[in-house]
């Protein structure tokens, strides 16, 4: 297609979006207001009039994958294959002009907090309008519950912004700046919404927030997160409520008492810990000691029957012994979590930590991480395959090829002759996209559906079932609770 007949229709609209869920249900807003005011969606940028690229600045490496992004969808449009390159979200917000000097070919910026702005933005580029935009006054996020949203999820899941910022002030953390303060949406937007998502065909709502412990703090009344979870609880036709980045701090009684009875909420925890050692939790400005650390994540075992848990640890951040490395190994050990991601540090120069001394050097840091993933590919290893006879309630994605899922070799080769269709699926216990998941061997299975699987196999990260099958319960009983 030529640009010259593009140019008779719709104009087109193309989006690359990086970054965490958060990001995605930006874009999502984005892409709802987009195609409300005329645009036409298209998988090929080359096929677009414009593209949108929604970035993400959150760590180094996240600013450099972006701003290749950048580069590559402007090389585009140098060639004539686009009219219009916009940019949005967090490196957009930190970088604002720069972002024009640094590449002639983007048409407009806009930050964070200016998401709404895309349509008009576009409209004005595609108009021919010459002026450049930069628009980055304000940090945010989409919270507004009368924007239309393109869902680009599969359809039978889809997050659920709670909230937008946060109000904590880590050291090694920049998002405040990028997203602002605490800013939650009201309860009974956020039920409402859930309502409209589960007439849509949703079976899986996953709560996301920078902080969604921190939820309802800066509303009215104050509710809490124990609150939304018992509303959204009443919700019928959701099976499963995940809820993820939960901030150590901010947990309650209360909240472990709701969560670990509620029918729907999952009995899964993602609580990113970042350390052990006492002085470095106090350096990461995390204002919680080590003692009360473990006492959280006991107490959390203790009320959630049947909990798997999800962390985050940085290691090598300024000041990082090798005492204090030994002493995080040790707690990984005594205190398995069941999904672990491992950061090495990486110096932003806009926070406090950036300043802090004295530094591990990198190599060290890059040491100290594969030392710590090898800990935890060794723990899953000998967990998962303790597993293997269990009958457990998956939820199916969709397929995953074909091939017998009783050997872990061949259930990674999609298209293998003979045996069972294979379809990727999860446990309550595993999230979409970031956590291992199962490989089950099934026929004729409906994405969302929750199907019984025998476990017959494991591998570091990873399961591997055949379905019995039963008549879907309407509600799956998880961790024995009635």
């Amino acid at each position: 297609m030529t640009p010259a007949s593009r140019r008779r229709g719709a104009p087109r609209l193309a989006f690359v979006t990086l970054g965490c869920p958060k990001n995605t249900v930006d874009s999502e807003n984005m892409l709802g207001l987009m195609v409300r005011s005329g645009f036409r969606t298209v998988a090929d940028l080359a096929e677009a009039d414009v593209a949108v690229v929604n970035t993400c600045a959150f760590l180094g490496s996240a600013v450099r994958e972006s701003r290749d992004t950048i580069a590559r969808v402007a090389e585009l449009k140098a060639r004539g294959l686009l009219r219009g390159l916009i940019v949005t979200g967090c490196l957009a917000q930190r970088d604002g002009p720069k972002l024009l000097a640094d590449f002639p070919e983007v048409d407009a910026v806009l930050g964070t907090g200016q998401w709404g702005e895309v349509a008009r933005a576009a409209r004005h580029v595609l108009g021919g309008g010459g002026e450049r935009i930069v628009r980055t006054e304000y940090p945010g996020g989409a919270l507004d519950s009368l924007v239309p949203r393109a869902l680009s999820t599969p359809r039978h899941l889809a997050y659920l912004k709670i909230s937008e910022g946060c109000d904590h002030r880590c050291t090694f953390c920049i998002i405040p700046r990028l997203r602002g303060d605490q800013q939650s949406r009201p309860l009974e937007d956020l039920v409402e919404e859930a309502e409209r998502l589960a007439a849509l065909g949703v079976r899986e709502l996953n709560l996301i927030g920078q902080d969604t412990t921190g939820y309802g703090t800066d509303l009215p009344g104050k509710p809490t997160l124990a609150d939304l979870l018992e509303a959204l609880d009443r919700v019928e036709g959701i099976a499963w409520i995940r809820v993820q980045y939960t901030y150590p701090r901010l947990w309650s009684d209360r909240l472990i008492s709701v969560w670990g009875s509620a029918r729907r909420v999952v009995p899964y925890v993602d609580i990113p810990l970042q350390h052990i050692a006492h002085d470095m939790l106090r350096r990461m400005g995390r204002a919680m000691s080590a003692r009360d650390t473990r006492a959280l994540v006991q107490r959390i075992k203790a009320g959630i029957p049947g909990v798997a848990l999800r962390t985050n640890f940085i290691v090598g951040f300024p000041g990082e012994t090798e005492e204090h490395f030994e002493e995080l190994l040790r707690y990984v050990e005594e205190e398995p979590f069941d999904h672990l991601v491992v950061f090495a540090y990486e110096r932003e120069a806009e926070t406090p930590s950036s300043g802090m001394t004295p530094r591990v050097p990198l190599v060290v840091r890059r040491q100290r991480r594969a030392r710590l993933l090898a800990l935890q590919q060794r723990l899953s290893r000998a967990r998962l395959a303790c597993r293997i006879g269990e009958r457990v309630t998956v939820m199916i994605d969709g397929p995953a090829g074909r091939g017998p899922a009783a050997n872990p070799d061949a259930a990674r080769a999609p298209g293998r002759a003979g045996g069972a269709t294979l379809y990727a699926a999860r446990t309550a216990g595993s999230a979409f996209e970031v956590d291992g998941g199962v490989a089950v061997e099934g026929e004729d299975l409906r994405a969302g559906e929750l199907v019984e699987a025998r476990i017959t196999g494991s591998a570091a990260y990873d399961l591997f079932a055949r379905i019995e099958r039963d008549p879907e319960p309407e509600l799956v009983v998880i961790g024995g609770r009635a």
